[in-house]
């Protein structure tokens, strides 16, 4: 088996994410805990209990040039790529 390090040290083996999976399609939500806190000078990871119990996983490939401006966009606002999506949904598709 294969063992993955992150970046705080934690290491995680596929036992780890062959449990992350079950617990996914089993729809156990997704907490985060497991990532533990958030590194000095980044963001907090995952999404906060306000994006509900039925939220999913969406995948948008982007080139690399709107994929910098995303990302430039989310470290401006000290947030996340997926954060500033979620906010440009919200102004521009969703009516007030």
């Amino acid at each position: 088996m294969s063992s993955y390090t992150a970046a705080d040290g934690t290491v995680y083996a596929d036992e780890d994410i062959e449990q992350w999976v079950a617990d996914d399609e089993a729809g156990i939500a997704y907490t985060g805990e497991h990532l533990g806190p958030p590194l000095d000078g980044l963001p907090p990871r995952g999404r906060p209990v306000s994006v509900g119990a039925n939220a999913r996983t969406f995948t948008l490939r982007l080139d690399s040039e709107r994929r910098a401006k995303l990302d430039e966009a989310a470290h401006a606002q000290n947030t996340t790529p997926s954060e500033v999506m979620r906010e440009l949904i919200d102004t521009y598709l969703i009516p007030a």
